[in-house]
């Protein structure tokens, strides 16, 4: 009897190679888990070391240990170092650690007299404050405000015109137009470079002439005028020379209120009722290093005199013109006295 036997599919074992393979790509697999487990275990120690500072940081920021206690201020005195004193404790109320420096900043240089400023936290309970304090330039009357003001450089406005804490005005300056608008802002600060000039050169010599002024008028640039103080004479000095102009007319004007014929004939005015007049004398008006006119008021005919001889002047209706003595030589500059 024959017994077939089923025959069952022999299996090859892997080779050593094969093997080999097989237990380095379980090895690399094993141990790239591990880097990924290792790299993990450190973003979650990094987090959970942000979190416990984050928390430690609520905590001292609550804490009375960062209160504001000292403000330092420098760079400039009292008032404004009080008002910027008090103005950093206004807006410093919680924790100094929680302060914004840069708003601070901005408030503070909202202050009418303060220009620019550096802010310093010193931890735990300081704040330093450096101020550039804006100055005041000139006292002016403006447009469209009631009191004088106090202007700096700028032509920003600092405060009005105070006479129980300012004491007595010095010159005054008129003619500035609204600092509400660019083109008023603009046109102001052209009127203060030609004012820091005016008193520059008014006081480059002995003696100062700008005591001797009340009032300056900048209204029109191309023509300064000042208003001599204990006095209603109004001089013109154009836009150039203004200490030669200035002498000049305070020479003229001397002359005839002391009735000095001999320096006005010196000066080259010879009307014989130019003494008569003086009283009355109400303008200087230099146009020139040789050309001097003179107005007077209404009740003397508001005659107008020239010092150079062969040059004809702007006369106003029905006037009465005096004419110097011709001369070979023009002379009345003070600078030649």
């Amino acid at each position: 009897m024959l017994v077939t036997r089923e025959q069952t599919p022999r299996r090859s074992s892997p080779s050593r190679r094969e093997q080999g393979r097989v237990a380095a790509g379980r090895a690399r697999t094993a141990l790239t888990l591990w880097d990924d487990l290792t790299r993990w275990r450190t973003v979650l120690g990094w987090l959970l070391l942000l979190v416990g500072l984050t928390g430690a940081g609520a905590v001292m920021a609550r804490s009375s240990l960062f209160t504001l206690r000292q403000v330092e201020v420098i760079g400039c005195q009292s008032p404004l170092a009080e008002d910027v004193e008090r103005a950093v404790r206004q807006q410093v109320t919680g924790s100094l650690l929680m302060a914004s420096l840069a708003v601070l900043r901005r408030h503070l240089e909202s202050l009418a007299r303060v220009r620019q400023v550096s802010v310093i936290r010193i931890l735990p309970d300081t704040v330093r404050v450096v101020v550039e304090e804006r100055k005041p330039l000139v006292l002016a009357q403006m447009a469209e405000r009631e009191s004088l003001v106090w202007l700096d450089e700028e032509g920003v406005v600092l405060a009005a015109y105070n006479p129980q804490t300012d004491g007595e005005p010095p010159s005054i300056a008129v003619g500035f137009a609204s600092d509400r608008e660019p083109n008023g802002q603009r046109e102001n600060r052209a009127r203060l470079e030609l004012y820091r000039n005016l008193m520059w050169a008014l006081d480059a010599g002995e003696p100062r002439l700008s005591e001797r002024i009340e009032s300056v008028d900048l209204s029109q640039l191309e023509d300064v005028r000042v208003q001599l103080r204990h006095s209603q004479i109004i001089v013109g000095l154009g836009k150039e020379d203004f200490r030669l102009r200035l002498l000049h007319a305070c020479e003229i004007i001397d002359a005839l209120q002391q009735r000095n014929t001999t320096m006005l004939e010196r000066l080259r005015f010879s009307e014989p009722r130019i003494f008569e007049k003086a009283p009355f004398l109400k303008s200087v008006t230099v146009v020139s290093q040789h050309e001097v006119h003179l107005g007077f008021d209404e009740r003397a005919s508001a005659t107008r005199l020239r010092a150079v001889p062969g040059t004809r002047a702007p006369v106003p209706p029905k006037p009465t013109r005096v004419m110097p003595k011709p001369t070979p030589r023009a002379q009345g500059l003070a600078s030649r006295r």
